[in-house]
């Protein structure tokens, strides 16, 4: 199944490699994925087994729910980032003051709240 999660594995294994080998971040396995530590503030992303999280995330409860996304990636296999990842993104981005008028959380959005679901993370 690694083959037919292609796009988002070649993504995650290059920047796995890139900050653990180049900038020599810490990792850590969490149950089938990689978690790796990326300086900074700015949240956490999920691409299939590689999980990458800022300072905040890294030894966080979050981890569940981007694990949520790994374990989609699993099952959407190479339409993940279609049917997830770029929604995910956009909903993300590009609607904060949508989700603030209207008193809408993140983790209600489809993408999110499926993850939440399979990684068994509690908001």
């Amino acid at each position: 199944m690694y083959f037919l999660e292609f796009p988002q594995n070649v993504l995650g294994w290059l920047a796995f490699n890139f900050y653990t080998k180049i900038y020599k971040r810490p990792f850590y396995n969490y149950q089938k994925a990689y978690v790796t530590h990326v300086k900074g503030r700015w949240g956490a992303i999920s691409l299939s087994r590689y999980i990458f999280a800022d300072d905040v995330y890294f030894q966080s409860e979050m981890i569940k729910h981007e694990y949520g996304h790994t374990l989609q990636s699993e099952k959407l296999l190479f339409l993940y980032l279609l049917v997830i990842g770029l929604p995910s993104f956009v909903w993300n981005k590009f609607f904060k003051d949508y989700r603030k008028r209207n008193h809408r959380s993140y983790y209600a959005f489809y993408t999110e709240a499926w993850a939440n679901k399979l990684g068994e993370y509690q908001k």
